[in-house]
């Protein structure tokens, strides 16, 4: 088999104004990230379409609905609606073609993912943590890391109640039982320089601001751009290849199982 490709993605969600903050560190050092953006939050603010269009000038943006509610209790029409306006509404806002999105709150149900597809997109990310390659499912994308740091408790109940055993065993396997996210994340970032793959890091810029890790934040990213050998792409890049690595996706699996 010939040697896999190394990915490096990262993405930002819920559009506050402290995204700001996170834009400068991201161009300070040269990666690329998707910002997720809704229309309007009912927990935090959100920031305005000026610098909306600002960061979308720079950097990849992805559809998170218009309400920032969760999909999951919603019927199909108002779940639609949700997804299909979110998107009209931020290209738009930025007169540019998004095709990546982003479930808020992590939750969604069976029927969601035809909902994505059917309003355009070519991709959805989900908040499953610990998985660090191509899904089987383009709207199902995981994720390695949230730069949050949770306990193992937290980590297995969370990867159970979503059915993410892959993500459980490889927390044990790959992740150590890391519960710092810096260690987390260079654990993933250490695995896939070896075997190739996906090191994703997602956050909230407000909740990095509400614990202050501005400094930790600057270190991990500055540490992730010295990687060697990784190519750095966006959300919407990353969903790009998907057709291409799908097949390569299930003959590994295949054989591993």
């Amino acid at each position: 088999m010939p040697p896999r490709n190394k990915y490096l993605t990262i993405s930002v969600d819920d559009g506050h104004p402290t995204d700001l903050i996170t834009a400068e560190l991201l161009d300070q050092f040269d990666l690329k990230a998707t910002f997720y953006f809704p229309k309007a939050n009912p927990e935090r603010a959100v920031m305005t379409d000026q610098h909306l269009r600002q960061i979308a000038k720079f950097f990849d943006v992805g559809g998170h609905t218009i309400s920032h509610k969760s999909l999951k209790v919603m019927s199909d029409e108002v779940a639609f609606r949700e997804i299909n306006d979110g998107k009209n509404w931020l290209e738009d806002l930025t007169g540019q073609s998004v095709s990546a999105f982003c479930y808020p709150q992590g939750k969604f149900n069976s029927r969601t993912p035809d909902l994505i597809q059917s309003a355009g997109f070519k991709g959805a990310r989900t908040c499953m943590h610990n998985l660090n390659d191509f899904p089987s499912n383009p709207y199902l994308w995981g994720l390695s890391t949230q730069a949050y740091s949770h306990s193992p408790r937290i980590h297995f109940q969370h990867a159970l109640l979503e059915s993410n055993f892959r993500g459980a065993l490889n927390y044990f396997r790959i992740h150590k039982l890391a519960r710092d996210w810096s260690q987390h994340f260079k654990n993933a970032l250490d695995h896939v320089g070896q075997n190739g793959g996906i090191a994703h890091l997602y956050f909230h810029s407000w909740e990095i601001d509400e614990q202050g890790q501005w400094d930790k934040l600057r270190e991990v990213l500055e540490e992730a751009s010295k990687m060697k050998n990784f190519i750095r792409v966006s959300n919407s890049e990353l969903f790009d290849l998907w057709p291409r690595n799908r097949e390569a996706v299930w003959a590994q699996r295949k054989t591993a199982s």
